[in-house]
């Protein structure tokens, strides 16, 4: 059993490595907080993957499950979609449109939808390549997964609720309750209009860029979209986020329904996402002595497990969802 589940066990704890350390939001002198960002993004990662996996969707309906994710944890947990003094930085001023910061809501959402998730998905997916895409977890585990999520949330909730050094107390209203909800549920809706995997054969005719290629463009993707985030004034990295949106899925799409689409094309993307944040990590917040010797550390990390996911997708085609056959 245990060798059975390990998968969804680095999924727990690549997620938050990914989502927040190799991010460089949280250095290695605040490791003590690894515990609950795993119950939050462990927990939720492994939740958006198997829920997608044992419906035998694909990457489609996972990312948007990762958007419902990302506004759990940015409007119920740490409340950052709402609260205009979040970090002391003003983040919902640039782009404020009917009382909505849309610079930072498409920001920090597109962070967790590709990096949080997507990438960390990928990562651990690619890593257990010969496992193919079916379900690691029965009913029951899905519901274990599901309380340890919950309780994750209601964890920072609780924490940001009563106020940290630069992070002011806030408190929800009832509007913003109910549109983060609204918000979560239609993520949730459109993620099962997209067909299950095995309707979808891939039968395109065409050339199909050579994986390195395809992580390169990934990684001037996302290069782009940080460095719009980080230097546009006001709401000007928003029409960059929304063509940076489209040409991504358009390219995705039409060289994955290709024959020549491989497991390592698949996992092209991560990789190239994953090397932005490993250049990010040193710039997101100042870092000296032990934290910038961690960071470096993180950097390795990830190097090391994206070079151990292109080995082992080197002969592993792309295998179909498949149905959720395992007992509870």
């Amino acid at each position: 059993m245990w060798r059975r589940i390990a998968p969804a066990w680095v999924l727990v704890l690549l997620a938050p490595f990914v989502g927040e350390f190799l991010l460089g939001n949280t250095t290695l002198s605040a490791a003590y907080a690894y515990p609950v960002d795993a119950a939050m993004y462990g927990a939720g990662a492994v939740l958006v993957r198997e829920v997608t996996r044992r419906t035998g969707r694909g990457w489609p309906t996972m990312l948007a499950l990762a958007a419902a994710y990302g506004l759990v944890e940015e409007g119920f947990a740490d409340m950052s979609l709402f609260n205009p003094r979040f970090a002391g930085l003003h983040l919902l001023e640039p782009g404020n449109l009917f009382g909505i910061g849309w610079t930072w809501w498409l920001f920090v959402l597109t962070l967790h939808v590709v990096w949080s998730m997507g990438a960390s998905i990928a990562l651990t997916e690619a890593l257990y390549a010969r496992r193919g895409t079916g379900p690691w977890f029965g009913r029951v585990g899905l519901a274990v997964t599901a309380v340890v999520f919950v309780g994750g949330v209601a964890a920072v909730h609780g924490t940001f609720r009563g106020g940290l050094p630069s992070f002011p107390a806030y408190e929800l209203s009832v509007g913003q309750v109910a549109l983060t909800a609204i918000g979560t549920a239609l993520c949730i809706v459109v993620a099962f209009l997209f067909p299950r995997v095995d309707r979808r054969r891939r039968t395109g005719t065409g050339r199909v860029p050579a994986p390195w290629l395809v992580a390169l463009l990934a990684a001037l993707a996302g290069a782009v979209f940080e460095l719009a985030n980080h230097g546009l004034p006001g709401g000007w990295p928003i029409p960059i986020d929304l063509v940076l949106y489209v040409a991504v899925a358009a390219l995705l799409v039409a060289w994955s329904r290709r024959t020549g689409w491989t497991a390592r094309h698949a996992f092209a993307p991560a990789f190239g996402a994953l090397l932005v944040y490993c250049v990010v990590g040193f710039v997101a917040q100042p870092k000296h002595g032990v934290d910038l010797v961690g960071q470096v550390g993180f950097v390795l990390v990830a190097l090391a497990l994206t070079a151990l996911a292109v080995r082992r997708t080197a002969t592993a085609r792309v295998p179909a969802a498949a149905p959720a056959t395992i007992a509870p």
